[in-house]
């Protein structure tokens, strides 16, 4: 199944199928895919098997909260989740292509994960700009 939905193509074919549920008594199903860029969409169908009633890109937040609904087994293995109780918060960043390479790279020639790299260039960034250290 393949759909375009502003701009962008949600392909089964292509994507990674990552969790599909169905019903005991009829065809129904209901999936959630990861294409091969990240994003993750959801598709559900009708009891006959055959009518899609649903087929929508869906944001990480969701795919994360059925995840751990339908599938909590999977959820470490698709999103990064700390341990209850953490002093951590996650935050996602989009950047463009050319700089996501450029900062991997980085982290790469000084042998440090692009998780640690960031931390430290923001950390030197917002010190930079006069902010001081949070102890929250």
């Amino acid at each position: 199944m393949k759909r375009i939905i502003d701009g962008q193509t949600y392909n089964t074919e292509t994507a990674t199928q990552i969790f599909v549920g169905g019903s005991d008594f009829s065809n129904a199903w209901w999936g959630i895919y990861q294409t091969r860029a990240g994003a993750f969409f959801k598709i559900v169908v009708n009891h006959d098997g055959e009518e899609v009633q649903e087929f929508k890109p869906i944001t990480d937040a969701e795919a994360q909260k059925l995840l751990e609904k339908h599938a909590n087994h999977l959820v470490e293995k698709y999103f990064d989740v700390v341990e209850g109780g953490s002093a951590e918060r996650r935050m996602t960043v989009r950047l463009p292509i050319n700089l996501a390479r450029r900062v991997e790279e980085a982290a790469a020639s000084k042998n440090a994960s692009v998780n640690a790299y960031v931390m430290r260039a923001l950390e030197r960034s917002v010190t930079e700009d006069g902010h001081a250290k949070s102890f929250e």
